[in-house]
């Protein structure tokens, strides 16, 4: 046994699969700020599928240990990452009212800091209208939500 551990020999290869997907995500963190991972995507250098290796941890979030979950979590790491992109264009939405006094958010509007497409979500948010969650249309409504500007 010691001399398979000086070689390196790996006794749990499922544990061993997970750390290095694990040590993938935290460089993609530490190089774009977020845990937010294309579902394509690979690294650069290495070519590993972390987009794959993220999607199996959000698949399997119910059957993760919790000290993983945990760790997952520590990073920022987004489990719902629809849920996660309406807080995103929610909260764009909030500063802007904020700043305009209104929320008729001109179709191609981008916020001039951020660059994110403001107007582009407001759209959907108007074309999604029948089907959002009455909890995200009372949000919308109890802020100005403009649903037909014509």
């Amino acid at each position: 046994r010691q001399r398979l551990d000086a070689l390196g020999f790996v006794w749990d290869p499922f544990a061993a699969q997970w750390e290095e997907g694990f040590a993938h995500l935290v460089r993609y963190r530490k190089d774009k700020g977020d845990c937010l991972v294309p579902i394509g995507y690979r690294d650069p250098v290495t070519h590993y599928r972390l987009g794959t290796w993220i999607n199996s941890q959000r698949t399997n979030q119910e059957t993760l240990s919790s000290e993983r979950r945990q760790r997952l979590d520590a990073l920022g790491f987004v489990w719902d990452v629809l849920a996660f992109q309406w807080e995103e264009g929610f909260d764009h939405l909030v500063r802007y009212r904020k700043d305009k006094g209104d929320c008729l958010v001109p179709t191609s509007y981008r916020d001039p800091v951020t660059h994110y497409r403001l107007g582009a979500w407001v759209n959907r948010q108007r074309q999604a209208k029948d089907t959002l969650s009455p909890g995200r249309r009372q949000r919308l409504d109890a802020l100005g939500f403009v649903w037909k500007v014509r």
